[in-house]
């Protein structure tokens, strides 16, 4: 993959939410979630039982729009880094696509 392949539709759209699923010309599911230190791109897939971070297009974020969480066992991971800080999959990371982030 070749940086920045992202269309900038789908960075505006995570910028206005908080973040947004994006799946790449070739398949791949991710996740876009804009942190201050710039986009940050993950596999949509959460640690714990492989399972989407989105549910119908959406992504869920704690109460203060700072942790990701899981829809589907609340697990809740850092934007910046994709450690999960609570939950069943506790200190494991999502894996960051970094040849997509900008």
């Amino acid at each position: 993959m070749t940086p920045n392949r992202i269309p900038q539709a789908v960075r505006t759209q995570a910028a206005e939410q908080g973040g947004a699923p994006y799946t790449t010309p070739e398949g791949e599911a991710c996740l876009i979630i804009p942190t201050p230190a710039g986009d940050r791109v993950f596999v949509n897939s959460c640690p714990h039982r492989r399972l989407p971070l989105d549910r119908r297009g959406r992504l869920q974020f704690s109460g203060e729009q700072r942790l990701l969480v899981c829809p589907n066992h609340g697990a809740k991971f850092e934007p910046e880094s994709g450690r999960c800080v609570a939950g069943p999959c506790f200190g494991k990371h999502l894996q960051r696509v970094p040849d997509l982030e900008a």
